[in-house]
C-alpha cells in the first residue's frame, strides 16, 4: 500500500491515532471533536509513512463549497492546471486566472472552493484536446493521408465511466465552447420528459460533489489519452508519464449524497484502489457508509483517554463473521462508533413502530439520554443476550466501548451486570404525570377535569379496573412457559414428542397447594400495590394512557403517538423525569 502506516501525536484532540496497517480503504469514524479532521490533515502534512517518495498525497477537507463559476475561454491558455495537483499541493486555491477566491487556504477549518475549479480544469483539457485536433488534422493533410476518425481516442472516456457507475441517470456530454465568455461543461439527463443538457453548475451539489472526490483520479487516464492523441500529431515527442502512487484523503464523503449513492461509494473506491494505484483513507458520520465498510476497513477514533500512551485508533472488528455479527446485535455498526456508552434498551427501531418508540419518549422526557447511545433491542430477553454478546465481541478493556442495557421493571428476577431497571413498569409510566395530563387536556379545551388531582383519580380508577389481568400477567410470569414446537418424519415420532411434550407441560405445573399459595401471594401483592398508590409505577403504564387517551382524548381526533409525543415533551421540559432516572444512567455511565 502506498500509506503504510502513520502515527499522530499531541495535535487538538488527538493525544496518540497510530496504525501500523493500512488497508486500501481505510473508514474512520467517532463522535464530533474527537480529532477525525486533525487525523487526516496530519497525514496529509506529513505524519504518515510513504512507499515511495512519489507518492502524491491527495487532500478533501471537510468544508467544501462548490460555487458556481464563469469561465471565459481565454483564460484557458498554457498547460492544464490538473485538481489533481491543486489537491496534493501546498495547501491553496490561488493562481486560476479569473477565479478569485477570499479564503484560498486549504485547511480543516477553512471553507475550502478546490472543487470550484473543475470547470476551469476540464475547460483546460478541451482546450488542448482542440488544439491537439487542429495539428493531427493538419499533419494529416500535410501528409495527404485519410483521417481515421475512429482511431482517435475518447478523452473523456474515464469520466462517462464515472458517471455510468455512480450516476447512471446522468451522462457526459461534451465542454461547449459556442459562448467563449461562458464555457460550460454538460451532461445529459434522460427522464420520462425527454432528454436535457445541463452544465455542471445545474447539477445537483450531490453529483458535483462526486466529481469533486473523484474526478481528481480519473486525471492520469484523461492525461493518458491527451498524450497519446498529441502523439499522433507529433509521433515520438510526447511521452506518457507513469502513473504514481496515490493516497486520497476525504473527510466526510458523504456531503450532498444521498444514502443510495453513499452506498455505492467505498464500492467504487475498491474498484478505483484494485484497478489504479490509489488508496483511500476517509473520515464519516454516514451510518450508510459505515455499514459497507468490511472487517478490515472500519476503524472507530475515541477521545483522549488519561493514559497519553493509549492509541485512540482502533480497529472495530478482525474478522467478517465478527463484524456481521456485530451488525446483527445492534443494528448497524455504526452505534460503536459513537464514542459514547451503548445503551440496549427495550423495544423495536422506529421504523418497525406505529406507537412512539420507547427510544423517542426517552430522548424527549429525558434530555441527558442522548448523551448515550440508545440501541432498541425489543424484548428485555434480548437486551440481556445483546449484550452479553455485545461485551464477548467487544470487551470493554480493548476496544473502550462501554455496552450497558436497560429494562422494564417487570417483576422478572433475570440480572445481568451492567444491565439496569427503569423505575416503573415501563417508559410510558412516567407519561402518567396528572399535572401534565391535565395542562394538555386543557389546551386541547377538553374541560371535564377540573384540576390535575381529577386527572390523578381517573388515572388510578383506570389502574384499578386493571387488576385482574395484572394478577393474571403475574401469575404467568410466576410459572414460566416455553414455546411448543412437535415434529418428525413419521407418525410414532410425531406421537413420541407429543407425549415428551405434554410430560414437560405437567412437570412444569405447580401443585395445587403451590398454585393456590401462588395466585394468593399474587394478589395480595397487587392489592397492596393499589392500596399504596403505586398503581400508576408498577401497573403496565402504556394500557392505563391508552385507555384514558380512548376515554377523553381521542374525540378529538389526536392521534395517540402524537399524544406521547406531546406529554413526553411536557415531561422533559419541565424536568419531572429527571429525579427519577438520574439515579439509573448514573450507573450505565458508571
Amino acid at each position: 500500500m502506498a500509506l503504510v502506516s502513520f502515527k499522530v501525536t499531541n495535535q487538538k484532540s488527538v493525544g496518540l491515532a497510530e496504525a501500523t496497517s493500512i488497508p486500501a480503504v481505510m473508514v474512520i469514524a467517532g463522535p464530533n471533536g474527537v480529532g477525525k479532521s486533525t487525523l487526516l490533515y496530519a497525514i496529509k502534512n506529513g505524519a504518515g509513512t510513504l512507499s515511495s517518495p512519489g507518492t502524491l498525497v491527495l487532500y478533501q477537507g471537510p468544508h467544501r463549497v462548490l460555487r458556481r463559476t464563469t469561465v471565459q475561454r481565454r483564460w484557458l491558455g498554457g498547460g492544464v492546471k490538473w485538481l489533481l495537483d491543486l489537491l496534493s499541493g501546498a495547501g491553496d486555491v490561488s493562481g486560476y486566472e479569473g477565479l478569485s477566491f477570499q479564503n484560498s487556504s486549504r485547511t480543516p477549518d477553512n471553507v475550502d472552493e478546490a472543487g470550484s475549479t473543475i470547470k476551469h480544469t476540464l475547460g483546460k483539457v478541451e482546450n488542448r484536446r482542440q488544439s491537439i485536433l487542429a495539428k493531427v488534422v493538419d499533419r494529416r493533410k500535410a501528409e495527404n493521408a485519410q483521417l481515421d476518425l475512429t482511431a482517435l481516442p475518447d478523452i473523456y472516456e474515464p469520466l462517462r465511466t464515472l458517471t455510468m457507475h455512480l450516476l447512471p441517470h446522468l451522462s457526459f456530454s461534451r465542454i461547449d465552447f459556442e459562448n467563449e465568455d461562458n464555457v460550460r461543461c454538460l451532461w445529459k439527463r434522460s427522464d420520462a420528459k425527454g432528454t436535457m443538457e445541463l452544465d455542471i453548475d445545474d447539477l445537483s451539489s450531490g453529483k458535483k460533489s462526486i466529481a469533486v472526490l473523484f474526478l481528481p483520479l480519473l486525471e492520469d487516464q484523461l492525461r493518458e489519452r491527451l498524450d497519446l492523441l498529441e502523439s499522433m500529431a507529433a509521433p515520438g515527442e510526447k511521452a506518457v508519464a507513469p502513473v504514481e502512487d496515490r493516497v486520497v484523503l476525504i473527510d466526510e464523503p458523504e456531503q450532498h449524497l444521498h444514502p443510495d449513492l453513499q452506498a455505492k461509494i467505498l464500492t467504487y473506491m475498491r474498484n478505483v484502489a484494485h484497478e489504479s494505484k490509489a488508496q483511500f483513507v476517509i473520515t464519516t458520520h454516514s451510518p450508510t457508509i459505515l455499514d459497507q465498510a468490511f472487517d478490515d476497513e472500519l476503524f472507530a477514533l475515541s477521545p483522549p483517554s488519561a493514559d497519553p500512551a493509549e492509541n485512540q485508533l482502533r480497529r472495530i472488528a478482525t474478522n467478517a463473521d465478527r463484524l456481521e455479527a456485530l451488525k446483527q446485535l445492534t443494528g448497524s455498526a455504526y452505534f460503536l462508533t459513537t464514542g459514547r456508552v451503548v445503551v440496549c434498551i427495550e423495544g423495536q427501531p422506529e421504523t418497525e413502530k406505529t406507537d412512539a418508540s420507547d427510544l423517542s419518549l426517552l430522548e424527549m422526557m429525558y434530555p441527558r439520554a442522548t448523551a448515550f447511545t440508545l440501541v432498541p433491542t425489543r424484548g428485555k430477553g434480548n437486551v440481556i443476550n445483546t449484550v452479553k454478546s455485545l461485551r464477548d465481541y467487544v470487551p470493554e478493556d480493548t476496544f473502550r466501548i462501554r455496552v450497558r442495557g436497560l429494562v422494564d421493571a417487570d417483576q422478572s428476577d433475570e440480572t445481568v451486570a451492567g444491565v439496569e431497571t427503569l423505575p416503573v413498569c415501563m417508559i410510558e409510566n412516567l407519561l402518567l404525570d396528572a399535572e401534565t395530563i391535565h395542562e394538555y387536556v386543557v389546551s386541547l379545551g377538553i374541560v371535564q377535569f377540573s384540576d390535575a388531582a381529577s386527572v390523578a383519580t381517573e388515572l388510578k380508577n383506570i389502574a384499578a379496573a386493571m387488576r385482574e389481568s395484572e394478577i393474571s400477567l403475574r401469575v404467568r410470569r410466576k410459572i414460566r412457559g416455553f414455546t411448543i414446537r412437535i415434529g418428525g418424519a413419521s407418525l410414532e415420532e410425531v406421537k413420541g414428542e407429543q407425549a415428551s411434550t405434554l410430560d414437560r407441560v405437567q412437570k412444569l405445573l405447580p401443585t395445587d397447594e403451590q398454585l393456590k399459595k401462588d395466585i394468593l401471594e399474587i394478589t395480595e401483592h397487587v392489592d397492596r400495590i393499589i392500596a399504596d398508590g403505586k398503581s400508576l409505577d408498577c401497573f403496565r403504564g402504556k394500557i392505563v394512557l391508552k385507555e384514558f387517551y380512548q376515554r377523553h382524548i381521542s374525540p378529538k381526533n389526536v392521534g395517540y403517538k402524537h399524544v406521547c409525543l406531546e406529554l413526553a415533551k411536557r415531561v422533559g421540559k419541565s424536568g419531572k423525569a429527571v429525579a427519577r432516572l438520574d439515579p439509573v444512567f448514573d450507573k450505565l455511565a458508571g
